[in-house]
């Protein structure tokens, strides 16, 4: 059965370790593009949550490299820098849309 891995920054990963969840914490300005293709090929893991800012940092090539295997499927998740604070970060919904049709849309709450 494949699991769930979280990556974040430092410090970052309590909360899901709490839950009995998988995490892994990288450094802020380290490439994770390797680590996800060494998960990729491991495949152990099944669903890898990862914030957003470290996933933006992964080259085009790798991420289309792990786009075509499929697995294990990757979110984008946006975290807090600071208690109480909210993320100003872009929907992960609102980027799929936008991907799928080509165009930003506003989506009204």
């Amino acid at each position: 059965m494949a699991e769930l891995l979280v990556i974040t920054g430092p410090g970052a990963s309590v909360g899901f370790r709490c839950a009995g969840i998988d995490t892994l914490e990288v450094e802020e300005d380290s490439d994770v593009s390797g680590k996800l293709l060494d998960i990729q090929s491991g495949g152990r893991y099944g669903l890898v949550a990862i914030e957003e800012r470290l996933l933006q940092k992964v080259p085009e090539l790798a991420a289309k490299r792990l786009r075509k295997r499929g697995l294990p499927i990757i979110i984008p998740i946006s975290l807090p820098l600071k208690w109480g604070e909210a993320g100003a970060a872009e929907s992960p919904v609102v980027r799929l849309i936008r991907r799928a049709i080509g165009y930003q849309i506003k989506i009204k709450r």
